[in-house]
């Protein structure tokens, strides 16, 4: 019997996408593709576009949190859901508009041009099956394409999930499999052909993307499904799990809709505004970047990965394209802070106009010195998980003194912050509470996880509907002015450079390798403010593993970012008095700085002169202790934000100009202490053989 359904483009086709050009459909394994069999499908341009709105529609939401001390007790909190909550901004982009939508390297694609990729995208999704209730998966390189392709799909209607080419391929396959796409669209030829041998299944149509440009325009005939509602989900972003493997946060397009309305208005986005795209597509914060900058006629500045690798020349990136507003973790802050006053202790950020912290504690220096770069920024500090997109935010607009931490302040509109005892009951004002967030803007919870789901997400006390509570797992206090500060978690989840890690995930994995008895991860301070991760594992032999054995076979199995930069063997877990593994115990020992790739017998191996002041230069810049010359730099937790201060250290201690390369080209001290004795003895300008830096790691 014949299929009723539209017809599809099935998994043994290719699909290659040449924007703004024609599509073809070539068969493999010698599949029929009825009915898109024989002759590639060419057909006529569509229509104009559909009207923009007569306004921008970008309002500032009431806020709806009553005045301290009674707020939390409220009731009305969060604004209705209407059919205005649609994610529709891509219908206000205009064919005719000549204005920069997104820069990236080499390219500036206006808004019209944007609005073409668009709709041919969309139309070839929709030929594969998306439209409200499936999934696409996503994976491409940085970029306009990438962009187009993320608003093509939500378009259709269909949800996206982002996959990661430089993950594991096995992380990739159990995200592809838990997400039940219906189609992954990736960049044609290298990585996404490698994706598309990894990943590619009997039900998965493929869709590649050619960047090559055609001069006509052709569409493939428009067979869109039914238009997607507010509650329909818009993303899946897939985070760590404690039982071991990744969980799908499952968000509504209403939520996002409503989030970076708010967003791009309290932070002063303007059709003039230059908002810098920096965070990984698989984080959550990547689409509150570019829907907020798309969404209000702003232009999206998108550094190529080889300029994200030096943060000199994010800084020049930052600078030559008059960015106006970021949003990114500490970490980022804190290395242009370093690259600034490397050159001149006085220079500023002057064009920027909008700063939001989030995803890590920011500290009251940072906040400080954050003041003085960047003196004519609104600076925010805004908290809040992926669960609820954010929820509080608190605006910088003094000195913060001499607490430790800044406070995440008041709760975002539509949002209501409860701190509560264990039982539900709030805590008194000044005491220690679980955050819970009240809303009718959460997401619909974990994708094939209904357990999970329930113990997270608790019915309206009220009874209200639409609104359910959030537990969080996370703890503040309220001030007395109102302001909450935020005060550790309850659980054994940490943030590492601002991505959400569960310990018990990357402990199940460390468990699984061969050889492996016992293992129990801590996170750890690693002396510069950034968090690591500390991983004691007992083998069932003595003798049998090593730190870079470990380490190499995790790699293989976790993102970089969930890999412990510090790996101790032990021959027996400190136990409680209740038989658990003490964590406190290991806390303790990981905290002290000698703590980084030891065995029991372990000795610190004999380091040369000009190793022993490598290894200085690593522990002063890490945190940590580098005593081996086997000690591999971005093992013990470095990374491309880390490379210029080591590069700046290495020229006042051998007077030596290095270029960045050399070091992502010897990563080792003894690497590197061999390539500087070879500098030296030559008495001559530095050199490397390598290619440029390495991608942020």
């Amino acid at each position: 019997m014949a299929d009723p359904a539209p017809p599809r483009i099935r998994a043994s086709s290719l699909v290659l996408l040449r924007p703004p050009g024609s599509v073809r459909t070539t068969p493999r394994n010698n599949t029929p593709l009825d009915p898109l069999s024989g002759p590639p499908i060419i057909c006529p341009a569509l229509t104009a576009l559909r009207s923009m709105h007569s306004s921008a529609h970008l309002i500032r939401a009431i806020a709806l949190v009553r005045a301290y001390p009674r707020w939390h007790q409220n009731g009305a909190c969060g604004v209705g859901i209407s059919t205005h909550h649609q994610m529709d901004f891509t219908n206000r982009i205009r064919k005719d508009d000549e204005r920069p939508a997104i820069i990236s390297d080499g390219e500036i694609l206006s808004y019209g041009r944007l609005r073409d990729r668009i709709d041919h995208y969309a139309d070839v999704l929709a030929f594969t099956g998306a439209e409200a209730g499936t999934t696409v998966a996503l994976s491409l390189e940085r970029g306009p394409d990438a962009v187009a392709a993320m608003l093509a799909t939500v378009e259709t209607g269909a949800a996206f999930v982002w996959l990661d080419g430089a993950q594991p391929a096995a992380r990739n396959r159990t995200v592809l499999a838990d997400s039940g796409a219906v189609c992954l669209v990736t960049d044609a030829g290298g990585r996404g052909d490698g994706l598309v041998r990894d990943l590619a299944g009997p039900d998965l149509a493929v869709v590649q993307i050619d960047g090559t440009a055609t001069a006509a325009v052709e569409r493939l005939g428009r067979r869109r499904g039914p238009r997607a509602v507010p509650e329909d989900t818009a993303v899946i972003v897939y985070t760590s799990g404690s039982t071991g493997t990744p969980k799908g946060i499952v968000q509504r397009r209403v939520n996002i809709d409503e989030f970076t309305r708010w967003f791009s208005a309290e932070v002063g986005m303007t059709e003039r505004s230059k908002v810098l795209q920096w965070a990984q597509f698989v984080y959550d914060a990547s689409y509150v970047e570019i829907f907020s900058a798309i969404g209000t006629g702003a232009t999206l500045v998108m550094p190529p990965p080889a300029v994200k690798a030096d943060v000199h020349l994010v800084l020049d990136w930052i600078r030559r394209h008059g960015v106006t507003h970021i949003q990114t973790a500490p970490s980022l802050y804190r290395a242009l802070f370093d690259a600034l006053t490397a050159t001149d202790g006085h220079a500023t950020l002057d064009a920027l106009r909008g700063i939001t912290i989030a995803g890590e504690a920011l500290s009251p220096a940072l906040a400080q010195e954050a003041r003085r770069v960047f003196p004519n920024a609104d600076l925010f500090n805004m908290y809040g998980p992926a669960e609820c997109i954010l929820a509080t935010y608190h605006r910088i607009t003094e000195n913060p003194g001499d607490s430790r931490t800044v406070p995440i302040g008041i709760p975002l509109p539509g949002r209501e912050v409860l701190l509560c005892h264990e039982d539900g009951t709030l805590v008194p004002d000044g005491e220690i509470g679980e955050i819970r967030v009240r809303s009718r803007f959460l997401v619909h919870g974990y994708l094939h996880r209904p357990e999970e789901t329930e113990r997270a997400f608790l019915a309206d006390p009220h009874g209200e509907p639409g609104f359910r509570v959030y537990r969080t797992g996370d703890l503040a206090a309220r001030r007395p002015d109102g302001t909450l500060v935020f005060e550790g978690r309850i659980d054994d989840q940490v943030k590492i450079r601002g991505v959400r890690v569960e310990l018990g995930e990357i402990e199940v994995a460390v468990a699984e390798l061969p050889g492996v008895l016992h293992a129990a991860v801590v996170p750890v301070d690693g002396g510069t403010g950034d968090r690591q991760l500390c991983a004691y594992v007992q083998p069932r032999e003595p003798g049998a593993l090593s730190p870079a054995e470990l380490r190499s076979a995790l790699a293989a199995r976790l993102p970089h970012a969930m890999v412990p930069a510090r790996f101790v063997l032990i021959d027996a877990m400190p136990l409680t008095v209740s038989g658990k593994v003490d964590k406190r115990t290991l806390r303790a020992t990981a905290q002290d700085p000698a703590t980084a790739d030891r065995t029991p017998d372990a000795r610190p191996a004999e380091l040369s002169a000009t190793q022993r002041k490598v290894a200085g230069i690593w522990s002063n810049v890490l945190g940590v202790a580098a005593d081996s010359p086997e000690a591999d730099f971005f093992a013990l937790g470095g990374d491309s934000l880390n490379v210029p201060r080591v590069r700046r250290a290495v020229a006042e201690t051998f007077g030596l100009d290095v270029p960045l390369a050399a070091f992502y080209e010897y990563p080792g001290i003894e690497q590197l202490a061999r390539h500087l004795d070879e500098l030296l003895a030559a008495d001559r300008p530095a050199a490397v053989t390598g290619s440029a830096p390495a991608p942020l790691r």
